[in-house]
């Protein structure tokens, strides 16, 4: 039997939980809260990350990171999902012209640079949250789309869905209930790498400018360490304490859609 990776299950429940006290205000809501004289503190035993420009506390900043990305990977992720997986499902299903324009729609999406296309959408729809995860789902949908696409062409000439179609069950229902369980594995999978794909995207966002203005996102930390010679000045503790979270959030993350990889079905 293979070894289930139960110590990264684990990692992302603590990251979970972490975000889900922190948005319930129940940990790191002082992390606004600014000290005179303790700007640019290093790590100890009192700032275990150490302190930002204001004299503000890291680790409330990093731990306040965690409810930002899991906001921006799950919004971000499961609308780009869900547009991807609706118009597989619908290209497969009814063909001819809807087909057509579906491909054309993901052709012409995909002939952007992605992340140029992000930049852009999210330059016009204006900072925040829904913006941001705007962008990065309008941009995203394009390959679950070609995945869901060819897997239910495959799905809609076997014999139990088109038994179900000579028993006059209607489309929605035959997506929903024969379609639908052989492709959440691959939905799964594609979900975990469009969640850190958000968040990433984000620190880059957050890097150009065009991110979340007045949040604790780690992109935020980042572009800030990078806008004031944190490096340059041997201030290495902003930078390490966002990437290496970001790092953490992101490899049980990457354990979790190989997991759900392995359980897809193959043809």
């Amino acid at each position: 039997m293979k070894r289930q990776p139960r110590g990264w299950i684990l990692l992302l429940g603590v990251w979970l939980v972490l975000a889900v006290a922190c948005q319930l205000g129940w940990l790191a809501a002082d992390w606004r809260s600014q000290h005179d004289g303790a700007e640019f503190l290093a790590p100890s035993a009192a700032n275990p990350l150490g302190t930002d420009h204001l004299g503000r506390d890291l680790l409330a900043q990093t731990l306040q990171g965690s409810r930002i990305a899991f906001l921006v990977g799950s919004l971000a992720a499961g609308a780009a999902v869900l547009i991807g997986a609706a118009l597989g499902l619908a290209a497969a299903w009814y063909r001819g012209p809807v087909d057509a324009l579906c491909n054309w729609l993901s052709g012409a999406v995909a002939a952007i640079p992605g992340m140029l296309l992000v930049v852009v959408v999210a330059a016009l729809l204006g900072h925040g949250l829904l913006p941001l995860c705007t962008a990065f789902a309008v941009v995203s949908w394009v390959g679950v789309y070609r995945l869901v696409r060819a897997e239910a062409r495959r799905l809609v000439d076997q014999d139990y869905v088109l038994a179900a179609r000579a028993c006059g069950a209607p489309p929605l229902r035959l997506m929903l209930r024969h379609l639908m369980p052989a492709l959440r594995p691959m939905l799964l999978a594609q979900f975990s790498l469009a969640f850190v794909a958000a968040i990433k995207a984000e620190a880059v966002l957050s890097f150009l400018g065009v991110g979340l203005a007045e949040q604790p996102s780690w992109g935020r930390m980042i572009a800030d360490a990078w806008a004031l010679g944190d490096l340059e000045q041997g201030r290495w503790w902003r930078l390490a304490a966002a990437s290496g979270a970001l790092a953490l959030l992101a490899l049980p993350v990457y354990r979790l859609a190989d997991r759900a990889h392995e359980q897809t079905p193959t043809a």
